[in-house]
């Protein structure tokens, strides 16, 4: 087939291209340029074919980072949301695509997710499993944390929770203090430290 027309569209960043005199598809200006398509080339199937699937992979690619200027994403996370609209294979090239320039590094964004979490350690390695993190990278970054920093998490839960009961009696207290303490993820030595410190202030 023969490209007898391209045609900008009106509202977007997009051409249309007309196959022997009939509309056949469209492309982004990125993918009209890398594919040097010109009026009156001649187009085989499978040369159609594969300008279709660097459309549809540039697409794929644009989404990634509109997803990624919201917030880090895991490479699980980000797969899921690609899943919605394009298939696996352009997906997979794009995975590969944005780890080679450094916008998806799961251990990066495991680093970052427990030096910003405010609960225990457990809690946040789970947190971090959902989101695709393999549990290697996740035990090796979660056993840096400091023991320091984990105390002073679970303080600022319990200081919180003390606030809220602080007219209550004091067992009443702890077992507040004990249940918000596990919700959040903090190990059972950490919470007996914290309850005595809290209650005997």
């Amino acid at each position: 087939m023969k490209i007898t027309k391209i045609e900008k569209q009106a509202k977007r960043d997009r051409y249309n291209i007309y196959l022997d005199g009939v509309y056949g598809f469209s492309v982004a200006s990125r993918v009209l340029m890398d594919c040097s398509l010109k009026e009156y080339q001649s187009l085989t199937d499978k040369q159609i074919e594969e300008i279709k699937n660097s459309d549809a992979e540039y697409k794929a690619y644009n989404r990634a980072i509109l997803i990624l200027s919201y917030r880090a994403n895991t490479e699980t996370e980000l797969r899921k949301k690609l899943l919605k609209n394009f298939d696996e294979q352009n997906i997979n090239k794009v995975i590969v695509k944005l780890k080679n320039q450094g916008f998806i590094n799961d251990a990066d964004f495991a680093e970052r997710y427990i030096a910003q979490s405010k609960k225990g350690k457990r809690m946040t390695s789970l947190e971090l499993l959902k989101k695709g993190v393999d549990k290697e990278t996740i035990n090796s970054l979660i056993s840096e944390r400091e023991d320091e920093t984990e105390f002073k998490n679970a303080l600022n839960t319990a200081e919180k929770v003390i606030k809220k009961h602080g007219d209550k009696d004091l067992q009443f207290k702890k077992q507040k203090l004990y249940e918000n303490l596990v919700r959040r993820g903090f190990a059972y030595d950490v919470i007996k430290l914290v309850i005595k410190e809290i209650l005997e202030r």
